[in-house]
């Protein structure tokens, strides 16, 4: 129970002013503008109440009283409320506690208890203890009533859904979201996972299949080889008695070989003699000449060469020269920042251009400022409204254009992982900025990284954005901007220099290029004249590779014929010797079989087994390298794998579980959410005829399949009219309907105090007699504190506080029992 409220600079309440409360109803009451609604104000800004509008301020400075007419105003306000504690429910030893709250001039706020200073949260948390909430519907306030009235149904719903507590469900649903989250980035994981697996295991098969290919082929080639050898072995036997044969044969083709030598030789000899007559001939008519005039040719080629080099040169320095220019006239830093302390002094909530509002270590300095480019010069605001008002500022200023950056909007990635050689780190960690606008470069930072060069993190160009230690740029895209830098000069005399160099190479270029068009005459002379001599030179040439061709085929058929001599003379030697040599071959393939004894073999066609035995080589290279473990690795994987597939159920019915416990949680919810809406439409349904004169009315969901997607509906009857809805009825009709419905929500959730500010300002006098007879029934066994100037209800009150603005503007209360009053006749007005 609330003792008495303390307050202090108020307001209109200038003075320190105690009010007492006890139990049972306490009226207030005043003429319009006297300031009586300020005490219900003063009871919420303790309280904890946020929302200065709610307590009719525009401001919460607002609050503090203002000086009046001549007076000086309060450098502070401040309010306490002192709760009886005499039960200890309350968490300290003591009969009273008592909570303030305190407002300076410059905006600082205080909490306090017990003249301890505590946060916000913690005096809330105190006050749930005495059944006290800023935001409940205990205190009613001007404008309330008629809040309720203009509420579409989805807001009348939402009361529901804060008192019934059903946020409690939201939050399990939004932790049991998560672990959804959780499990189906585990299933998205797993199946990248068992992706890989797969693939791996689909590459382990083919390995597999080679090996087991391979080893087939193995023993192939193993029995093909030692049919081979038996067959070879069978051959050479057969050989040996063909040498005597062939001994025979070849002395008689020595002595024919002999004589067709020496016709070749005397028919070489003129021959040459022919050859040697041309070629004079060639030296003697244009050799020299072709050469000078290809030497002059290749001279010419040479000068065009570098004359094209030189004009590509310069014509790269003028498309450097052009970036530079278009750079500097995009670049209005000085402009963008005189435009910034402008808007500063005309618009709250402008804090600065992005470079003015960090930093960095000198040796970033160039990365950053490379990083950031234009949005350098962007300017931070506090919100999207400051945002529109600064544009809006710019036009009827005609100040020129600027780009702003809500921090309320901006969102940036988060920077992935990168690390590795040359690699800094992310460009948002290298700087420092206040906190509040640590959004604000993510976003414009994004994910660009700090490499030490661009030449040392060459394989990750096109992968990411990357800014070097000097200033050059790779963009995700993979292009890439860079070059020299120095001291900035003033944009001006720097674009003159650029444009007065840029138009010298213009000039230089065209001297190069008519150079070039005269060398390309002179050339083209030249080779008409080497065609000509080329034309002479070529016939002579022909036949010079004719008479070569003869030549070098008698010298092919000589040699021929003195090989096939010298054949014949070592043919008998040769057969003497390869007869030793089929004896060792024969010891050589018998050593060979004994690695193949035991085995069936059959002479076979050697020459389709060679080519057999090469084709299954091929095959065997084409295998290798073969791995041979890849047959046990593959039944090792496909066990791994099938353990995966069954983690992968697992993670499945997981995900169900969650997805059920999901849906359980909104019928849950809903249950909830419709035991809190039959109760307040049943408290509705009998409160309503109590306050309209046996009237009807009734709550009704707009959608009864799904309630927490629909809004809440009100239909009422008046005594002696047909039931119609909310929006039909008649203003005195609505704030009956109103009040009926407040009423129905404090008869769900009763509270020990209750606040009521002109709520019956709208109430003839039957309506208000109906209204303080329910008042006092609902709550007879809690503080009531109204705020009124209905003479009717003022007179069911236990005590009277009387509020009167005096003529240097400020309020001064006047208060007594109301059995007082009655003794000395007074009357209300």
């Amino acid at each position: 129970m609330i003792k008495r409220l303390e307050l202090e600079g108020f307001k209109s309440f200038d003075k320190r002013l105690s009010i007492p409360l006890s139990k049972g109803f306490t009226a207030v009451v005043g003429p319009n503008g006297s300031g009586k609604s300020n005490i219900s104000d003063a009871i919420c800004f303790v309280l904890g109440k946020t929302s200065a509008k709610s307590m009719r301020a525009g401001k919460l400075t607002q609050l503090i009283f203002n000086g009046g007419k001549g007076k000086k105003p309060a450098a502070k306000t401040e309010v306490a409320l002192i709760l009886d504690n005499s039960s200890r429910k309350l968490p300290y030893d003591e009969d009273e506690v008592c909570i303030s709250r305190r407002l300076t001039q410059k905006g600082t706020m205080s909490y306090r208890i017990n003249g301890k200073k505590v946060t916000r949260a913690e005096l809330v948390d105190l006050l749930s203890f005495s059944g006290f909430d800023p935001e409940g519907h205990n205190i009613i306030l001007q404008g309330d009533v008629t809040n309720f009235i203009d509420m579409d149904p989805i807001g009348r719903r939402q009361i529901l859904d804060d008192i019934s507590g059903i946020s409690e469900y939201d939050d399990k649903k939004l932790k049991a979201q998560k672990d959804l989250d959780i499990v189906e980035s585990r299933v998205k994981e797993l199946i990248i996972v068992m992706g890989e697996r797969k693939k791996h295991l689909s590459g382990l098969k083919k390995e597999k299949e080679d090996a087991e290919i391979y080893l087939s082929l193995k023993d192939e080639l193993s029995e093909t080889e030692a049919n081979l050898l038996y067959t070879k072995l069978k051959n050479i036997e057969k050989e040996d008695a063909r040498f005597k044969e062939k001994l025979s044969s070849e002395e008689a083709k020595l002595s024919e070989v002999e004589t067709e030598y020496s016709q070749t030789g005397s028919n070489l000899d003129s021959k040459e003699e022919h050859l040697s007559d041309i070629d004079s001939k060639l030296i003697k008519e244009g050799g020299e000449d072709r050469v000078n005039i290809g030497t002059e040719i290749e001279h010419f080629i040479g000068q065009i060469s570098i004359n094209e080099s030189k004009t590509e040169s310069k014509q790269s320095e003028i498309s450097h020269l052009d970036g530079l220019i278009a750079k500097l006239q995009s670049m209005s830093g000085e402009r963008t920042s005189a435009i910034c302390n402008t808007l500063k002094d005309e618009v709250d909530g402008v804090y600065g251009t992005v470079g003015s509002l960090f930093t960095v270590d000198q040796k970033y300095a160039v990365a950053i400022e490379s990083a950031l480019g234009s949005r350098n010069n962007f300017i931070i605001v506090e919100n999207e409204d400051t945002a529109i008002k600064c544009v809006n500022f710019l036009k009827s200023e005609k100040m020129g254009r600027a780009t702003f950056l809500p921090i309320n909007k901006m969102r940036g990635p988060k920077p992935e992982p990168r690390s590795g050689s040359g690699i800094v780190g992310p460009a948002r960690k290298l700087i420092s900025c206040d906190e509040r606008y640590s959004n604000v470069f993510s976003y414009v930072l994004g994910n660009t990284y700090i490499v030490n060069s661009l030449k040392e993190v060459r394989s990750l160009i096109g992968k990411m954005r990357m800014v070097s230690l000097d200033g050059d740029v790779a963009e995700r895209s993979g292009a890439i901007t860079g070059g020299f830098r120095k001291r900035r000069k003033t944009a001006t005399s720097e674009i003159d220099e650029y444009v007065k160099s840029r138009d010298k190479l213009l000039d230089e270029i065209g001297e190069l290029q008519l150079q070039t068009s005269e060398i390309e005459k002179e050339l083209k002379h030249k080779q008409v004249q080497s065609e000509q001599l080329g034309q002479d030179f070529e016939g002579l040439q022909k036949e010079r590779e004719t008479l070569l061709e003869e030549i070098s085929s008698l010298k092919v058929k000589r040699d021929d014929l003195s090989s096939q001599r010298d054949n014949a003379r070592r043919s008998i030697g040769d057969l003497r010797i390869e007869k030793a040599r089929v004896d060792a071959g024969l010891t050589d393939l018998q050593i060979s079989m004994k690695k193949f004894e035991g085995r069936e073999m059959r002479e076979i066609d050697a020459d389709k087994m060679e080519k057999s035995l090469s084709t299954i080589k091929r095959q065997m290279e084409t295998l290798e390298p073969v791995n041979m473990k890849a047959i046990d690795l593959y039944k090792t994987s496909l066990a791994d794998f099938e353990s995966f597939n069954e983690r992968f159920t697992t993670l499945q019915d997981e995900r169900n579980a969650v997805l059920n416990f999901i849906e359980d949680i909104e019928l849950k919810k809903k249950g909830v959410f419709m035991k809190v809406f039959d109760k307040v439409s049943e408290e509705f349904s009998t409160i309503f005829p109590k306050l309209s004169m046996k009237g009807e009315g009734r709550l009704y969901l707009e959608n009864e399949e799904d309630p927490l997607s629909g809004g809440l509906n009100i239909e009422a009857s008046p005594a002696g009219k047909k039931i119609t809805s909310l929006e039909l009825l008649s203003g005195g009709e609505k704030v009956v309907t109103a009040l009926a419905f407040i009423f129905a929500l404090q008869r769900y959730k009763p509270a020990h105090f209750y606040v009521l500010d002109e709520v019956d300002a709208a109430l003839d006098q039957n309506n208000s007699m109906r209204f303080i007879n329910l008042l006092t029934d609902i709550m007879k066994d809690s503080q009531v504190l109204l705020v009124s100037h209905n003479n009717a209800v003022i007179k069911k009150a236990d005590r009277l506080f009387g509020v009167s603005m005096t003529e240097r503007g400020t309020s001064q209360l006047i208060g007594m029992e109301m059995g007082e009053l009655e003794e000395k006749g007074g009357h209300v007005n």
